[in-house]
């Protein structure tokens, strides 16, 4: 078991800073599943790389924290499958929209991820994490990683679990779950879609995860920064 410090807020807040510290470390090259390293060597890693690159961009995150978007989208795009997170979120109903809602309904629901990362980040915050446990299929293409986030205060601990598939066409493994002490986000997320698309449908949806609250939320504590 490894042990690793990084300045972030608590994982059970925001499943989007949950996921961007996991993908950071799964920047590896493979062939096929065999070729991939085990899940748990990866996480052991991985949160000295965030560290590294926070801390090489703290100026401009210090000056515009938006800018955590463009270290998003540069490091941890090809690492996350949100196409798969909003599929099995809107599960059957995946099938009763079109192509191009479901391209919208993932670049909204990823947007809205990057808002809230930025939103809720606090590079005051300091955290231990530990991996206590892994495991695979016996195809090797499919992992849990098991882990203990902890304060440094040590006042509170929180286990998180990162599920884990391998993209043979990317070639790379790529995060599609999170479960923050026992409850799956994409669980949450899904039992909650489940109504609204029944009431309000696709469009509302999408407009919902689109809609300027959280982008509003951002421009006023920069103004508010900057005043």
């Amino acid at each position: 078991m490894t042990r690793r410090s990084f300045s972030l807020m608590p994982f059970y807040r925001l499943m989007s800073l949950v996921i961007s510290g996991l993908v950071l470390c799964l920047s590896v090259s493979m062939a096929n599943a065999a070729d991939v390293p085990s899940p748990d060597k990866l996480i052991q890693s991985l949160f000295t790389e965030v560290n590294e690159r926070v801390q090489k961009d703290h100026s401009k995150i210090e000056a515009d924290k938006t800018y955590l978007i463009t270290i998003g989208n540069e490091v941890l795009l090809p690492y996350v499958s949100f196409e798969t997170m909003a599929k099995q979120i809107l599960g059957k109903n995946w099938r009763k929209i079109t192509p191009e809602q479901r391209s919208r309904y993932t670049d909204a629901f990823r947007n809205r991820v990057s808002v809230s990362l930025v939103s809720q980040y606090d590079p005051q915050k300091r955290y231990d994490l530990e991996v206590t446990g892994s495991r695979m299929n016996s195809k090797g293409d499919r992992a849990a990683v098991n882990s203990v986030v902890t304060e440094a205060s040590g006042t509170n601990k929180y286990n998180i679990s990162y599920k884990l598939f391998v993209d043979r066409k990317a070639g790379n493994w790529k995060v599609y779950d999170v479960v923050v002490e026992g409850i799956s986000v994409l669980q949450s997320f899904k039992t909650a879609s489940a109504e609204d698309f029944k009431r309000n449908g696709i469009e509302y949806m999408i407009s919902q995860l689109e809609s300027s609250d959280a982008s509003a939320e951002l421009n006023a504590k920069a103004n508010s920064k900057a005043q």
